[in-house]
């Protein structure tokens, strides 16, 4: 019988003949070989399969799981229900990573008893070629090498999800029913993922190697200024687990002050006037709701001056409308 691998290393794919090689050569030139890599076709009209299938003649810690397309989130759900290893790992399929990724993050999962532990990551843009080394700010609060629990530390909250920067102690994953929301052809589904698992860690370390290179390409979601309400569906996902998970009064703060970042970051990056107007109607009515329902109240309005700012600039007609809450 075969015995079964330290690390699932999850590869979701989907149209990515450009960048694919270049991926899995990272995951086999790891330093660290105990893993199997699960990398999920999600439906690929191009020479990604066939990639696939190469890589995997070569080297049988390669697996494929081919599907129709569905989407991003039903992909990385196949991935986890079928992940065999202790630990799940990320790679999206136009990254790649360093040599030494796996076996710096497996060693401080091991040494610490870890739900979660997260590298720094370098983000290159091909459209622009530029490259950056993300050193958030928010992350330097907990000090690096301090093992802490999300809910005590909230800024981790805030910062960019980057799932693929971490890896995950896969049977923390399971007791918590921490899944992707299965939304076709739907992105940031790494949103709603991010909040499940740091409302739910109590063990979680952040160390300072740049690890992980991550690209922005001209389809990369971010890109996409027609995916206007899927941020949405990510909220409304997070606020159901956390009512699920009975965090929602604990939690209050930081889901108001997390939607107001995201909406506020998918309305800035939209192109036009029009498409600003359309989101700001959707985001208008749920503002509304949210403090209808109690979900944002006045003391977040009073205690944020650049919501209140913002809003009075942006949407002047919902600012007062809350305000009197």
């Amino acid at each position: 019988m075969t015995s079964k691998p330290t690390i699932s290393i999850l590869v979701p794919c989907y149209n990515v003949e450009k960048y694919l090689r270049e991926c899995l050569d990272s995951i086999v030139n790891q330093t660290f070989t105990d893993y199997e890599a699960i990398c999920i076709n999600d439906g690929s009209t191009d020479t990604t399969l066939s990639i696939l299938e190469e890589y995997a003649a070569k080297d049988s810690r390669f697996k494929i799981i081919d599907k129709k397309n569905s989407g991003y989130g039903a992909s990385m759900n196949k991935g986890i229900d079928a992940a065999t290893g202790k630990y799940i790992g990320i790679v999206e399929s136009d990254d790649y990573i360093e040599p030494e990724m796996f076996e710096h993050l497996y060693k401080e999962a091991e040494e610490h008893s870890l739900d979660l532990v997260r590298c720094l990551y370098r983000e290159f843009n091909d459209m622009k070629s530029s490259v950056r080394i993300i050193d958030d700010s928010k992350i330097k609060l907990y000090e690096f090498g301090k093992v802490f629990e999300p809910k005590e530390q909230k800024h981790i909250f805030f910062i960019a999800p980057a799932i693929w920067a971490g890896m995950y102690n896969r049977e923390f994953l399971n007791a918590n029913n921490i899944r992707f929301l299965e939304t076709p052809g739907a992105s940031y589904q790494d949103t709603s993922f991010a909040f499940k698992v740091y409302a739910s860690a109590k063990r979680v370390k952040v160390i300072p190697e740049v690890l992980h290179n991550y690209r922005i390409n001209e389809n990369s979601s971010v890109n996409s200024p027609g995916k206007l309400y899927f941020v949405c569906d990510e909220e409304a996902e997070i606020r159901r687990y956390a009512k699920e998970k009975g965090l929602s009064e604990e939690l209050k703060e930081v889901m108001a002050m997390r939607c107001f970042g995201t909406y506020r970051w998918n309305y800035d990056r939209l192109g036009t006037l029009p498409l600003k107007r359309q989101f700001m109607k959707r985001w208008s009515k749920e503002l509304r709701q949210m403090f209808e329902n109690k979900e944002m109240t006045g003391r977040f309005l009073s205690r944020n001056r650049r919501f209140r700012l913002w809003l009075a600039a942006y949407c002047p007609w919902v600012y007062h409308f809350i305000k009197k809450f």
